[in-house]
């Protein structure tokens, strides 16, 4: 870290080969396809070469970046589709380390409701949002049997079910007083 705000090229060279990845797949977990989270990634680099120095504690330096990824991704996200609420359980799979304890109870309530949901949405849920590198929508479509122009509209319902069973698990504080089906 000194060395980039020393404006050491190099480091900054070997600052995004580390963490580039994680910042990319930070907003892929978001919802961003690969043009907008290479998109991301530029905004965040910006944002790290204007707001470095600010940073007191180098051990920081990955949950900063991600946390910007993060807001990043979502803003990218929500212009891209007005008016569609984003779930709090996107950002659960996020590491946050200051938050250890609230993200081990909410990534428990994701887990009950991944189980909620129907067998097809689960699959779906893994393959395109939960595993890193994402699978590709022809891939998924192959694997289901569907025209790859149907995966992203699925996905989508599947999205807002696992969102409302999640708000719903989380509302009632524990992932065993959820009873419902959507």
């Amino acid at each position: 870290m000194a060395r980039c705000l020393a404006g050491d090229e190099d480091a900054w060279a070997e600052l995004w080969q580390r963490y580039g990845p994680v910042v990319k797949a930070v907003a892929r977990r978001a919802g961003c396809d690969d043009e907008e989270a290479r998109d991301v990634l530029q905004r965040v680099a910006l944002v790290a070469l204007q707001d470095l120095g600010r940073l007191r504690e180098s051990a920081k330096l990955p949950g900063w970046l991600a946390g910007i990824a993060r807001y990043q991704a979502l803003e990218m996200v929500r212009r891209r589709r007005p008016g569609e609420k984003l779930h709090a359980w996107s950002a659960v799979i996020e590491a946050d380390p200051g938050r250890a304890i609230d993200r081990d109870r909410e990534l428990a309530i994701l887990r009950q409701a991944l189980l909620r949901v129907d067998e097809r949405c689960r699959r779906l849920i893994r393959r395109l949002d939960l595993k890193e590198p994402a699978d590709s929508y022809r891939e998924v479509a192959e694997a289901e049997g569907l025209s790859p122009t149907s995966i992203g509209p699925i996905r989508r319902r599947c999205l807002r079910r696992l969102g409302k069973i999640f708000d719903r698990l989380s509302q009632a504080g524990s992932g065993d007083h959820y009873q419902g089906e959507e």
